[in-house]
């Protein structure tokens, strides 16, 4: 019985750790298609939740994706509202 426990709590632990190590951690920068600086202060979401982060003064962003998130959001006051399909890479 002790083994049996023992055997479970391992596999346990190791599902708990496959489900929390599925998100990942996306790195970007906002630019404008004008002039190609940098947005600051952008709106960086992921639609349906209410995760979200926003852009730095030079337009840099970071933002932890849960696996199932395909899309992020950017918004920014003045400028078009944009939708972009998560791919492989971060």
């Amino acid at each position: 019985m002790r083994k049996a426990f023992t055997l479970f709590a391992l596999l346990l632990a190791l599902i708990c750790e496959k489900a929390t190590a599925q998100d990942r951690t996306i790195t970007g920068k906002v630019t404008s298609s004008e002039d190609n600086l940098g947005i600051p202060g952008a709106a960086i979401v992921i639609p349906g939740t209410t995760i979200g982060t926003s852009s730095d003064v030079d337009g840099n962003y970071s933002i932890t994706v849960p696996a199932e998130s395909k899309i992020l959001k950017f918004s920014s006051v003045g400028m078009k509202t944009k939708e972009v399909e998560l791919g492989a890479s971060n």
